[in-house]
This record gives structure tokens, sequence and C-alpha cells, in this order.
């Protein structure tokens, strides 16, 4: 059975065991009347959520939506298959989004683009999902779940065009996808998400600086679970953002080779990430995850775009 974790006002978190990796990519249950799940990790753990979810008592006629917080393969892959296994359910995502839920064949083709033959095995192909199905929201609208509880779609954009927050009436909590980026509880570090074709420096600064503004009592990230009372991730996410920023700005004086700047980045942050130096399993994570490589060629863009 997929391991769950118990957290604010019912909510739980289904680790999906993304590649065979634990604590990589979360799905959050949130419980009512018309219950919610947000994200639908990729293609390839379709299974493990259905499991999950069985477990807690939810079948296939149980739940009313899914809620993506954007596109990207790693959290919204699944959204076909789980169309077609959870009829009654809608899949919501932002108005950027939908179009590629409908025909992911561009979506496919850049992500392939990206990941090659490791596509297939890491995320497993995005099936369409009927239009019927699909339900575009923007930032302000209310998903009523029922019993007084519901969820607020929250501007998030930055990291995608396509990505939103969602924030719980009940707890209070924040669902911030990939917005603050990619941390592992078992390292305790925190590294920005910032890939090819979307990011925007400036557009994610703003979001973390929405976020803050909005005082959520708790902050879920996809990539992995609660952040830690005991940090301030919003404030590490902002620094982190404009340092990793300064790295391949500088860098691109010298060289816009992407394997260049990718190395450079390494170079200069490594001794952040000493606590998974020595863990191939943890350094597995990340690569799936968010790999310099990826975070080098969105800040190329972003610079180069900008002018």
């Amino acid at each position: 059975m997929p391991k769950t974790q118990m957290l604010d006002e019912g909510i739980v978190a289904i680790d999906t065991e993304m590649a065979g990796l634990d604590q990589t990519v979360a799905a959050f249950l949130v419980p009512g009347e018309r219950p919610a799940v947000i994200e639908t990790g990729p293609a390839t753990v379709t299974k493990t959520l259905t499991e999950g979810l069985r477990a807690l008592g939810l079948g296939p006629n149980d739940v009313a939506s899914f809620v993506l917080t954007h596109i990207h393969l790693d959290h919204g892959g699944a959204s076909g298959d789980i169309a077609r296994l959870f009829p009654k359910a809608e899949i919501v995502v932002h108005p950027e989004g939908a179009r590629h839920l409908a025909d992911p064949t561009k979506l496919m083709a850049s992500a392939y683009r990206v990941f090659g033959d490791r596509l297939d095995s890491t995320f497993g192909p995005l099936q369409p999902v009927p239009k019927g199905r699909i339900r575009a929201v923007e930032p302000g609208t209310i998903l009523d779940l029922g019993g007084g509880r519901t969820l607020e779609i929250v501007e998030a954009t930055g990291h995608a065009r396509h990505h939103m927050a969602i924030q719980d009436s009940a707890s209070g909590v924040l669902f911030v996808g990939d917005s603050m980026g990619v941390y592992l509880p078992e390292a305790g570090v925190l590294r920005p998400a910032t890939p090819p074709p979307d990011f925007d420096m400036e557009v994610a600064l703003a979001t973390l600086r929405r976020f803050r503004a909005r005082a959520p009592r708790g902050l879920y990230l996809t990539h992995f679970g609660p952040a830690p009372a005991d940090r301030d991730l919003l404030t590490q996410a902002e620094e982190q953002l404009i340092r990793f920023g300064a790295i391949i700005e500088e860098a691109m004086r010298e060289s816009t080779d992407l394997d260049f700047l990718a190395e450079r980045l390494r170079e200069r942050t490594w001794d952040d990430y000493k606590a998974i130096h020595d863990s191939p399993e943890l350094l597995a994570k990340f690569d799936a995850l968010n790999a310099f490589r990826s975070s080098a060629a969105g800040y190329l863009r972003y610079f180069q775009t900008r002018g």
C-alpha cells in the first residue's frame, strides 16, 4: 500500500513513488462532501495513486475533482488515465494548460526533447483528457467541496505560465506546486525549479511575495510535503531564485553554452547540498526532479528573451 501522511484538517499526503523513489512527488487528498485531490503525478504512478485513494476509502465514483497546480508531467501527467478511472471527477487546471490536456501532442513532443528516452520510464505518456471533463479556472475561483470547505485558486505564475496555487479554507494551507522549488525532507535542502520555456524570475519572485501576503498557515510542496515549521522556506526560496539568477547571469558573460552554464551552477552551489553528496538515492531524486541543466536552461532563456 502506498505511504500516506495525515496532515492538517484531514488532508492526506500520498507518496506516489515516482520512478520508484519515495518522497519525490506527493498528491494531496482534501476531504469533504466533494473530495478533491491536488495533483495526479505522472502517468507512471496512476496505479499507486489509485491504490492510495482506495486505501483511504475512495473509489472510482468518490472523487469530485483532481486539481493540477500545472501541467508538467510530474504534476499532471496522469490526468488522462485518471479521467478514465474516475469517471465523475473533473480535471481542474489553469486556462493556459487546458488545451494541452485535451491535446497533449505538443506538450509530449517538448517533453521528449528535454528528457529523451528517460521520459517513458520516469513519467510515461500523458493521455488526452476529454474536453468535457476539463475545467479551466482563473485565479480567484472558489471550488466548493461542501460542508463549508472550499479551495481558492491563487495566482502563481513564474515557474510556468500555466501554474497556479490552491489554498484550503479549513486548514489555511497553501498548495504551492513548484513555485517554491524542490525540497527534499531527508536532505533539508531547497533548490529552485526553473525549467524552460516559461520560467520568469521576476514573476516567480512576485508569486512568492503574493504567498507571503496571504499569510498561509502552512505551505505544502508537491516535491515534497509540508514545509518545516521551524524554517522560513519562503525567504529561502526568494534568496535562492536571486542567487541562481546571479550565478547564471555572470556566467553568461563568459559563454552561453548550456553545458558550461549547468556546470558553473553546479560548482557554485554544490556545497549547499552536502547532505546528498554521499547518497546515490538522494542524488537520483534531485536529478529526476530538477537537474542543474534544466535550471540553467530556464535562466538562460529568461535572460536571453528579456533582452
